[in-house]
Formats: C-alpha cells, structure tokens, sequence
C-alpha cells in the first residue's frame, strides 16, 4: 500500500470492477448484504461491483449503500424474470432512469434455462419460481431477436446501458449480440462456460468479433462439470482481454465475493495468462463496460 492509501500496481484488485456479485436481501442465504459488500470492495481497493438480483431490481437500493458508505462503489441493474413482468418495458425504463448499468435479459425465466431445470424436476431456482412452458421467455426466434427483446435493446441505446444476455441458449446469444452490434450497444455475455448457457469456445470468439465481452466467472468453475482455470485461460487468449472481464457471481452463502475475485484472478495467472493481461480483464475491460473514467 502506498502512503496516500491506495494499493499497489501489483496487486490484481486495485482497482478492480466485479460485474456480478449476488447479495443479501435475497430469497435465499448470501454471503453477505450490500453494505458489507462494499465496505469489503472499498478495503480491498476495488473501483466497483456490480450487484445482481434474479428477483428484484437493484438500481436505486445501491445508492442509498454508497451513500451510507461515503463512496461510489456499488452499481445495479435489472433482471427481466417473472417478477419484474418479463421484458418488461416499464420495469427497464424505470430501472434504467434509477440508474441501472445492466439489463440483464432473463435467466431462471428464460425459455432455455426454464426449459432445462423443468426436465430435471427443479421446481424453484435461487428462491424463484420456474415458469411453466407457456411464461418462459424466448429472446430469439428464427434467428432473430424478438419484439420484446427489441424493445428492451432499444431502451438500453437510449441510456446507454449494457445488455446482459442471461440465461439464453447459444444460438440466442448471438443473435442478442448481433442485435447489440447493430444498435451500438454494449453486450455482456454472461457467464458463458456456465451450465445452463454453455458457449463452445469457437462462438465465443464470434461473439467477440461481434464487440461482446465475455464474463468469465468463478462460479462457473466451481459449479460446471469439465469447465476449468485452464479453460478460463485458454478463453482469454482467444477472444482478447478487450473482449473478456473476470467476475465471480458469488455471493451464495459460503462463497466471499471480494476474496473470491482475488482468488479467481491469482488462478488465472498460475494457469499462464500475464499479470498484465489478468489486470486488464479485472480493471479496464470491466470499467469500459459502465463508462468509469
């Protein structure tokens, strides 16, 4: 540390901006609330993490937490599941007006992930409830993007948000992502060696050829059959760090969000990817997405 109190250019979270972090109030156990969570990401000297819910909206309740905190540490979004009606423009637009940097397109309600967790016989999915076949929610048909999914691209232009692209399948995503390019829009593919979603990595580079930023998370590894740091590094390498942040989507109950980054980070590096380029996938790639100087 240095003598004004800023951490030092070597260690991996100076700086750092988390794009997916769950926290408690939730509808199941969190490792800790928002609060703690950005008193952990301010001692850790971290820029930002942003807080997703897959049942509330969390922009607006983040700024009462960095006002309480006495700084701008933590950024919200909205998810488009059930319980904000879907896509849902009004939920969005207000959303976005509260300050919402990511639209995240839905994810235990979207068509692909419902469609999954129904032939398994998961009847509720973090607290939430499964549609049924006819209110899941595709955002892509033959190839193209919805009216609803439209709409909701159209709206994040506006404010120049991101669109997250959830739960989707992959021939989803890369219909959302061609849509993004097309309107100038900023896409995060979200979690994209997940379970539910899994992106083979040759589509990954398309999509980042698209402009897409793939969100490399921690979870993922921890919970994903097969997926693994060396897998995580053999995708940084071949979309670029331009094109890939490094998140956790911790949060559950015994998973630290902030150690957990850290921890994350180191293993990429131990797995052959240059600290300088794990910085990157940490710090500007992350930044650029929600327009921090």
């Amino acid at each position: 540390m240095t003598d004004d109190g800023s951490r030092t250019g070597d260690d991996l979270l100076a700086g750092a901006v988390d794009l997916h972090v769950h926290t408690a109030p939730d509808l199941v156990d969190r490792f800790e609330s928002d609060v703690a969570l950005a008193r952990d990401a301010r001692e850790a000297g971290m820029r930002g993490v942003v807080v997703k819910s897959h049942v509330v909206p969390t922009a607006g309740r983040v700024d009462l937490v960095n006002e309480a905190v006495g700084d701008e540490l933590l950024y919200g979004g909205v998810a488009c599941n059930g319980t904000v009606g879907g896509l849902n423009r009004d939920a969005v637009e207000t959303a976005l007006e509260l300050g919402a940097e990511i639209v995240w397109l839905p994810t235990a309600w979207s068509a692909n992930h419902a469609s999954q967790a129904r032939e398994d016989g998961i009847e509720r999915f973090v607290g939430q409830r499964v549609p049924d076949e006819d209110e899941e929610i595709p955002v892509a048909r033959d190839g193209e993007v919805t009216a609803a999914t439209r709409t909701i691209i159209d709206l994040v232009a506006e404010y120049d948000a991101v669109v997250g692209t959830g739960h989707a399948t992959p021939a989803e995503v890369e219909v959302v992502a061609a849509a993004c390019a097309d309107a100038g829009v900023d896409c995060l593919v979200n979690h994209p060696c997940f379970r539910v979603v899994d992106i083979p990595l040759d589509q990954q580079e398309r999509l980042a050829e698209l402009g897409a930023v793939m969100e490399y998370c921690a979870y993922s590894v921890q919970s994903t059959t097969g997926h693994t740091i060396d897998r995580v590094a053999e995708a940084v390498e071949r979309v670029g760090p331009e094109n890939a942040a490094l998140a956790t989507d911790y949060g559950q109950a015994d998973n630290p969000p902030v150690p957990g980054l850290r921890e994350f980070a180191e293993s990429v590096v131990d797995a052959g990817i240059e600290r300088g380029t794990v910085r990157r996938c940490l710090v500007e790639t992350p930044a650029g997405l929600l327009g921090l100087d």
